[in-house]
């Protein structure tokens, strides 16, 4: 098993069904990889999807669940880092629809050490109807995403030859809807920090400072190579909360200790 594409998930199964288009749909040379459900929840009709899926998928499809008792990404997302079976662990949001040669890049860029990066196309409210209503991805095309108000049209350009010295460094470089860490990596800093108990920080900024503070960890930019396109939505979280969520995160960046406490193992 070359990779684990660990989906965070939270109830809405017709975006759910577009990824798992996206990922049946994978061009990955015969390289083998599982999928893995990550899910904020124990909904029924999430197994009785998944049920039909698993008839479907050309991959390993597992699903990992929890009580619905407030926003937990970082502990679901901690069952998965024990879970997975490949040491290439892919992280996508259950609205981030994967390019066909998403999981081919990022297993082509993988080496020790190293924490690949991408970002996402965002997709207008109009074509995003329309995949949804289709139940398919024949609409996605650059020329759709420019005529119908998708917003960062550039991160959809497939052009795995760019060297990285020409890519754009972003100042916050992680996004937990498309990154891919090495499992031995995570599990040096005991994964994600469940402190976290809202949406943004916990499952990026916090997880790419204490990755920093490893030794011989390199970032890497899958710009051009690694593509999801974010289904639009309404934001789900409000300004206070991002704001109380950065707070905590300066504090612990204060304190200085990038092993959390709180993560795969609970720590005194």
């Amino acid at each position: 098993m070359q990779a684990s594409v660990i989906i965070s998930y939270y109830k809405h199964l017709p975006n759910l069904a577009l990824i798992l288009q996206g990922l049946q749909r994978q061009e990955t040379g015969g390289k083998k990889f599982e999928v893995i459900i990550s899910e904020d929840d124990e909904a029924l009709e999430t197994l009785e999807f998944l049920s039909v899926w698993r008839e479907r998928c050309s991959f390993p499809l597992k699903h990992l669940h929890q009580p619905d008792a407030g926003f937990r990404k970082c502990r679901a997302l901690n069952l998965s880092i024990k879970a997975a079976e490949s040491d290439l662990l892919i992280f996508i949001d259950g609205d981030c629809v994967p390019h066909p040669k998403f999981v081919a890049e990022y297993i082509n860029c993988k080496a020790p050490h190293r924490v690949l990066y991408g970002r996402r196309v965002m997709l207008g409210e109009a074509i995003s109807k329309t995949l949804l209503q289709q139940d398919n991805l024949t609409a996605i095309s650059i020329f759709n995403l420019v005529a119908k108000g998708s917003k960062r049209v550039e991160e959809g350009l497939y052009l795995p030859w760019v060297p990285q010295n020409f890519k754009h460094k972003n100042a916050d470089r992680l996004l937990g809807c498309n990154m891919g860490i090495n499992k031995e990596d995570l599990i040096a800093i005991n994964g994600f920090d469940e402190d976290y108990t809202a949406a943004g920080a916990g499952e990026d900024s916090d997880i790419e400072w204490r990755l920093e503070a490893l030794k011989g960890i390199q970032f890497f930019s899958m710009k051009f190579r690694a593509i999801v396109y974010h289904l639009y939505h309404p934001l789900r979280f409000t300004p206070a909360m991002e704001q109380a969520n950065y707070r905590l995160l300066h504090a612990k960046m204060k304190d200085g200790f990038y092993v959390c406490k709180n993560g795969l193992e609970k720590l005194p």
